[in-house]
């Protein structure tokens, strides 16, 4: 599906503390070239960008991971933009998110986005790898942030709608790979200094249900939408 939002598996289970599944990166790839994600254990935050990945690590690097590694969670399209227009100078990530909201179609549906350009601040995010099994909101309390100042790169993630919460991440969820590819994390906070906004409006949903004991076990009927926030925003 060319217009499609492939889920690998609902992120109420990544929620929960079911940080390890059996699909691979090499098995996303074939669903999408643009995307984000994690990688099991909670191993760093995931780029897919123009169909190669990057693990962008606790410590704020970037490195290409090897495709036979896992992820719990993965948000993946083949991106054909139908939209773009200027990011808004001096801008924050309150600010660049209205503008995106202007542009939206439908709050019903998905985006996909890009941002590509120059930075004045850049905070981010990422947690190191995990070796329990734990819930989100709790590992969200080793997060490790970063800072950056000028520095050129793009943005990468989605747009979903609040309903589709026990499936993906509601709202913006972005995440930031510098321009030379040796940063990055979970965008927090941002103010720009000059950028385009490429927009993907995206009307069909491929979610993958996994296999493994955990998953097949697991009580995913609770609403965990308030830990979720937490987690992500």
């Amino acid at each position: 599906m060319t217009n499609s939002l492939y889920v690998s598996s609902p992120v109420n289970a990544l929620v929960q503390g079911i940080l390890r599944e059996d699909k691979t990166l090499h098995q996303v790839l074939g669903h999408g070239d643009f995307g984000l994600g994690t990688f099991n254990d909670l191993d760093g935050e995931m780029v897919l960008v123009d169909g190669i990945f990057y693990q962008l690590r606790s410590d704020g690097s970037a490195l290409i991971p090897n495709l036979n590694i896992g992820t719990p969670y993965a948000c993946v399209t083949y991106f054909n933009p139908v939209k773009s227009f200027d990011a808004p100078k001096n801008g924050s990530y309150l600010d660049l998110q209205r503008v995106i909201a202007k542009s939206m179609l439908s709050n019903n549906l998905i985006y996909a986005i890009r941002v590509e350009g120059a930075f004045t601040k850049i905070r981010a995010r990422s947690v190191p790898k995990q070796d329990a099994y734990r819930p989100l909101v709790d590992v969200a309390d080793d997060q490790r942030e970063f800072r950056y100042e000028r520095i050129s790169g793009q943005l990468v993630g989605f747009w979903t709608p609040d309903f589709m919460h026990s499936i993906s991440v509601p709202g913006f969820h972005l995440h930031f790979l510098s321009a030379d590819k040796t940063h990055g994390g979970h965008l927090l906070e941002l103010i720009i200094e000059e950028a385009k906004v490429w927009l993907q409006p995206l009307d069909q949903l491929s979610l993958d249900l996994p296999h493994t004991i955990e998953y097949l076990h697991a009580n995913l009927d609770q609403d965990n939408s308030a830990d979720l926030n937490k987690a992500e925003h």
